[in-house]
């Protein structure tokens, strides 16, 4: 199913984004593809299936490196990992490093930001102010994550109007505390929300079932930091799985993978988009452009991805006009 959906996806995007340079390719050219999590995320796979799609095509080199942050969340564990990255950088020498979510800037690409002897550097999935890493600068632009909040409460109560409280549920890693940071600033007056962030799926799920009677609605934000009782972490499939069957109302997502295993709707930020998108900057780059005159691309496009399994379990029908108007739709 996630596939179709990215299938989707793909189709809309090859039309949304522009050529990233002249035709022709870059023999020779370099890129090095530093990930924050590892290969078995979604929202991962997506971004660096994306630049491999972009970026082999026009005869560039690539080596990619996953830092496995969320499998090894460890701090000792995320330094070696940020300095692994940078062990290869020095070795592989690239022409351009692309760099994906907030770990992946922290520990490693932003001690570079401004260095004109460093590589030129492009970031995509950052949730916190690109400024935290000292961007943009003379060798970096990139791609921000900025998730849909308001939007994606438009289109909830486009399906289900009466919405006046909702929860929003998420796990506690640091970029996720930036995003519900942003979030909190927007939305409309009249909807009363309480934000919780926890550590396990044990805590999850009563979080789960408290909402399904104190709340009209769920927001769920990230989900793939939550251990078990003897503290591994648990599959985001698995958490999302037990959501879908459990929560007994109206539930939001951001991610395209989200709603696809199961929240009703989204306004959803997808790594195929931001996969594409730095891709089409880092051929920029490689075409002759220096990365600090390239502006930082804040906004997404924010497709509408609609759930109808899950609006069928829940009684909720979805206007037609409305799932002409969604990217997706998940059956």
């Amino acid at each position: 199913m996630y596939c179709n959906v990215i299938f989707a996806l793909l189709l809309l995007l090859a039309s949304a984004v522009p050529p990233a340079a002249a035709d022709g390719g870059f023999p020779g050219r370099r890129v090095l593809v530093v990930h924050s999590y590892d290969r078995g995320f979604a929202w991962t796979a997506d971004i660096d299936d994306a630049l491999q799609r972009e970026l082999l095509p026009r005869q560039v080199q690539i080596r990619t490196f996953f830092m496995d942050t969320n499998l090894r969340p460890r701090e000792a564990d995320i330094i070696a990992a940020g300095r692994k990255a940078t062990d290869i950088m020095l070795e592989f020498r690239p022409d351009v490093v692309i760099v994906s979510d907030d770990n992946a800037q922290k520990y490693f690409a932003a001690q570079y930001a401004g260095n004109a002897s460093a590589p030129s550097f492009v970031f995509c999935g950052v949730n916190k102010a690109p400024s935290t890493y000292g961007y943009p600068a003379i060798n970096v632009t990139g791609v921000v994550e900025n998730l849909a909040w308001a939007k994606g409460l438009e289109l909830l109560r486009r399906l289900k109007p009466s919405i006046k409280k909702i929860a929003v549920l998420r796990d506690t890693r640091p970029s996720s505390q930036a995003e519900a940071d942003k979030m909190k600033s927007s939305g409309p007056d009249d909807i009363e929300v309480s934000w919780f962030a926890v550590d396990s799926f044990e805590q999850w799920r009563a979080r789960v079932r408290a909402a399904s009677s104190d709340y009209d609605a769920l927001a769920v934000m990230t989900y793939t930091n939550l251990t078990d009782t003897e503290g591994r972490i648990v599959p985001g499939e698995q958490v999302m799985l037990w959501t879908r069957d459990n929560a007994a109302l109206p539930t939001l997502g951001f991610y395209d993978y989200t709603v696809a295993d199961g929240t009703l709707c989204g306004v959803i930020q997808t790594g195929v988009e931001h996969g594409t998108l730095a891709a089409s900057l880092a051929l920029r780059i490689l075409g002759g452009e220096r990365a600090g005159d390239i502006p930082v691309i804040t906004q997404t496009r924010g497709l509408i991805m609609l759930n109808s399994l899950t609006a069928r379990k829940l009684g909720i029908e979805i206007p037609h006009r409305l799932s002409q108007e969604a990217a997706a739709l998940v059956e």
